[in-house]
C-alpha cells in the first residue's frame, strides 16, 4: 500500500506540472557548471559532493545525465550569460541576468563556530565584536551590512583566502571565534593535521540567515524538468539519502 501511495504521488507531480519524461534508453546529456572543489559540496573534480549529488539524482529522476564542468565563479556566470552551458550551480536571483531560476535545492548555513569550552555568548552579529574573528575571504562583502559593519570596526577580525586557516586557529586556540559555512567548516576540521586536536567539542553560532541556493538555466523547459526531478527525488527518499551520505559535515 505503501509503496503505491508513493507511485500515485510521484504521477501527480509530473502530471500537474505538465511535463513528459524521456523514454527509457533516450537520456540527454546536460552540462552543468559549477564552481571549483568546494567540499563537502563539490568534490572530486565535479563528480561528487553534496550540491553535485543533488543535481544529478534530480536530473536522473527526469531521463537526463549531467556532464560536470567545473569553472571559477566569474567565467561560470560569463558562460552562462552567453548561453554556452545549460545549468549552473550555486546562484540566486541576484546574479541578474535573463536565466530561468530552479528552485532552491539546497541551503548554506553560514555561522560562527567556537571552542565550547570558552562559553561564549554570541546570540547576534554585533556579539562578535567581543571575539577575535577569523572569517573566509570576502566575508565582510558577502555576510550583509551588519556583518560589514562589525568587520569595519574589528581590531581582531581577519580574512584568510585558505579557509582551513581559519580551523587551525581556532583549534590551536588562537583565535575565538571562525565564520564561514557550517558544513565547510566541519569538513576543513577534518583535514587538520594530526597534531592539531580536532576532537574539541564546538559550538555553532547560528546567527546568520539561510541562504537558499537555486540553479540558473538557459532554457525555461529544462529548469522545469530539474524542478519536477528535485521534487520527486524529495518524495521518495533518495534526497534525505544524499543529506545522509554528507551528514558528519552538519
Amino acid at each position: 500500500m505503501r509503496r503505491q501511495s508513493l507511485r500515485v504521488v510521484l504521477a501527480a507531480l509530473v502530471g500537474v506540472l505538465g511535463i513528459v519524461l524521456p523514454l527509457r534508453g533516450q537520456a540527454q546529456p546536460v552540462t552543468v557548471a559549477m564552481g571549483l572543489n568546494k567540499p563537502p559540496y563539490v568534490m572530486d573534480g565535479g563528480t561528487s559532493g553534496l550540491e553535485v549529488d543533488i543535481a544529478r539524482e534530480a536530473l536522473a529522476a527526469v531521463g537526463l545525465t549531467m556532464r560536470p564542468q567545473q569553472l571559477p565563479p566569474a567565467r561560470g556566470l560569463m558562460l552562462h550569460r552567453a548561453g554556452q552551458i545549460d545549468i549552473l550551480l550555486t546562484v540566486d536571483e541576484g546574479i541578474g541576468g535573463d536565466g530561468f531560476f530552479s528552485e532552491p535545492y539546497i541551503n548554506y548555513q553560514n555561522v560562527a563556530m567556537s571552542l565550547s569550552a570558552n562559553k561564549l555568548s554570541i546570540k547576534r552579529i554585533e556579539d562578535l565584536s567581543s571575539y577575535s574573528v577569523g572569517a573566509f575571504q570576502n566575508a565582510s562583502m558577502i555576510l550583509g551590512e551588519r556583518f560589514a559593519a562589525v568587520a569595519r570596526r574589528h581590531a581582531r577580525y581577519q580574512e584568510y583566502p585558505q579557509q582551513v586557516i581559519q580551523n587551525n586557529l581556532l583549534f590551536t586556540e588562537r583565535v575565538d571565534v571562525i565564520v564561514g559555512d557550517k558544513r565547510i567548516l566541519h569538513y576543513l576540521s577534518s583535514q587538520l593535521d594530526a597534531k592539531v586536536d580536532v576532537s574539541k567539542p564546538v559550538t555553532v553560532h547560528p546567527i546568520f540567515p539561510l541562504s537558499p541556493r537555486k540553479a540558473v538555466f538557459k532554457d525555461a523547459a529544462l529548469r522545469d524538468q530539474f524542478n519536477t526531478g528535485l521534487k520527486l527525488i524529495q518524495a521518495n527518499g533518495v534526497y534525505d539519502g544524499i543529506l545522509k551520505k554528507y551528514a558528519n559535515f552538519q
